[in-house]
């Protein structure tokens, strides 16, 4: 039963995450310059969203490849190569394939793009290279994550004893604010988000959800908050770690009560983070050709960003082939 819980609130965590992401994808034109209440939105979910990501990223890391076996390869032990093969066809091919979307999609409405694109194999070999200069930026993401699953074989050494836990938990500390400014491959943003990353592998190895979180949620509620508020007047590193634990002990909290809660799209995030920008553009694009009210269509970018890419994975769940489903990082539906 413990088991089915946290999975469950671990599920409702990732929709509140997602949730946030779109919400700071659907600003209407240039931050700081549209209404207050837009304004808000988007420095809330830019306070804490992608950290959030991160930490639940090294959590579920944990739980599914370093302290799992391998089905699919015969019950054995997940070996180095096989997660980096696993996570290459989960988020590298399905970042080149929106990648290269992008770019088509640019190079087919410049006059409706912000951000112009060309088409000769240097520039394409940049957006790949240089990923936060992606024709679909957002897939940084994906990059730096990945830079964490190589560094498998060091996770597996620090995490081994406790202090040196604590000394990486420094080290990668300092290395968030202070790092070398190299946009190759997304290095910096590695160096400036290894820290979440690990806090996700370090929650999870000290159990922290059944000793603390469960059976204190409330306080950690009230912690979070205060923390977050603390954060807004001196670190904006403070500001994400309180809405990081907010978060955690909101999810705790909503799978008791709302069990149910972001069901319609929490099983889809990583496919909502994929295509769901393309379904905002969409909608920002049609905004500026129709007199339509501001918040409607801002709530309407929200709308399209989540459910439009929950359609179109449902209905390539219904074709079932596995190479569209490698590509939306999906799993093959089994019969």
């Amino acid at each position: 039963m413990m088991e089915r819980k946290k999975i469950n609130w671990l599920l409702i965590l990732q929709g509140w995450a997602m949730l946030w992401v779109i919400i700071g994808h659907s600003y209407l034109g240039i931050v700081n310059v549209g209404p207050t209440w837009e304004n808000l939105l988007v420095k809330i979910a830019y306070s804490f969203h992608m950290p959030l990501f991160m930490l639940v990223s090294g959590w579920l890391f944990f739980l599914t490849r370093l302290s799992t076996i391998n089905p699919s390869w015969g019950g054995q032990k997940w070996t180095y190569g096989r997660i980096i093969i696993d996570k290459s066809l989960r988020l590298l091919l399905p970042g080149f394939v929106f990648s290269l979307l992008a770019l088509v999609l640019k190079l087919a409405f410049p006059g409706e793009m912000s951000r112009q694109v060309g088409l000769s194999l240097r520039d394409i070999a940049h957006q790949y290279l240089y990923p936060n200069d992606n024709p679909m930026r957002e897939l940084w993401f994906i990059a730096t994550l990945f830079w964490f699953f190589l560094l498998t074989p060091f996770w597996n050494v620090v995490l081994k004893k406790n202090w040196v836990m604590w000394v990486t938990i420094i080290v990668l500390t300092v290395l968030h604010f202070w790092h070398p400014n190299i946009q190759f491959l997304c290095i910096d943003r590695a160096f400036e988000y290894a820290i979440w990353f690990f806090l996700g592998l370090f929650v999870f190895k000290m159990n922290f959800i059944e000793n603390v979180l469960v059976k204190r949620v409330y306080l950690v509620l009230i912690v979070g908050v205060m923390i977050y508020i603390m954060g807004l007047y001196s670190l904006k590193f403070i500001t994400t770690m309180g809405g990081i634990v907010f978060s955690f002990a909101f999810a705790i909290i909503a799978d008791k009560y709302i069990p149910k809660l972001f069901i319609g799209f929490r099983n889809y995030t990583y496919q909502i983070f994929l295509m769901g920008i393309f379904a905002q553009i969409a909608v920002k694009i049609i905004y500026r050709h129709v007199n339509m009210p501001y918040i409607l269509v801002f709530l309407l970018c929200v709308v399209a960003g989540i459910y439009v890419p929950v359609i179109v994975s449902k209905i390539l769940q219904k074709i079932n082939c596995r190479f569209l489903l490698l590509c939306a990082g999906l799993n093959k539906k089994k019969k």
